[in-house]
């Protein structure tokens, strides 16, 4: 059981803050759209440790593989961006070492392959620990790479749709449709940036846009 105030036994002193104006309080958990599509320059958090999870590729042999998240405890910082008006923020992203076909020869590659040739290393990691080993060596140190949009329809999720006023309204009970959309998909707005908001041509769903890290370099 907690104390009542006279039982806390409290100094009269003033704390670092006190008397501050709350209005100037920034907002808390309150979501931002992602940067635009474009290209960028990150920088590597200098604490990679504590960034790492697993995950099962069923149709794979053997199926574990290991994912880098890059969240708000661990974000990637952009360095330079278009017109420089990103510069400074932190940007969430994964990484994972789960390859898949790349290019016109159908090469089996993974988002951290390319990360760890856009930092310089030339053998390929042989294990899941060798993986983690790899990036964590390179702690703190740059890359360049694209952000591009991609939208999905998850069928594992309640739609929403805007009302007549443009508001966002869930409609219980109705799953999205299991569409995906790509950037060139998109029409663009009429000062040709690419929307960060869609909506989904067989059902009207609204949908937000995932980002991804393409064309990863040095």
């Amino acid at each position: 059981m907690g104390k009542s105030l006279q039982e806390l036994g409290l100094l009269d002193e003033a704390l670092p803050t006190a008397g501050q104006e709350l209005d100037d309080l920034p907002e808390f958990g309150r979501w931002t759209p992602p940067p635009p599509p474009g290209q960028y320059r990150f920088k590597l958090p200098r604490d990679l440790s504590r960034i790492w999870d697993t995950f099962d590729v069923p149709d794979k042999t053997p199926p574990q593989r290991v994912k880098a998240q890059f969240d708000r405890d661990s974000p990637l910082l952009i360095v330079q961006s278009p017109e420089n008006k990103h510069n400074g923020e932190p940007f969430e992203t994964r990484l994972t070492n789960n390859e898949r076909k790349r290019g016109k020869d159908g090469v089996q590659a993974s988002d951290l392959d390319y990360l760890l040739k856009a930092l310089g290393d030339k053998s390929k990691p042989r294990s899941n620990r060798e993986y983690v080993q790899a990036v964590q060596r390179h702690a703190g140190e740059e890359f360049s790479a694209k952000i591009s949009y991609r939208w999905a329809c998850s069928r594992d999720r309640e739609k929403r749709v805007k009302d007549e006023n443009g508001q966002l309204q869930t409609i219980a009970g109705s799953q999205g449709c299991g569409a995906t959309y790509y950037q060139e998909d998109a029409t663009k707005n009429e000062d040709g940036s690419i929307p960060f908001e869609v909506t989904c041509s067989a059902c009207g769903a609204s949908l937000r846009a995932f980002t991804n890290l393409d064309n990863l370099r040095g």
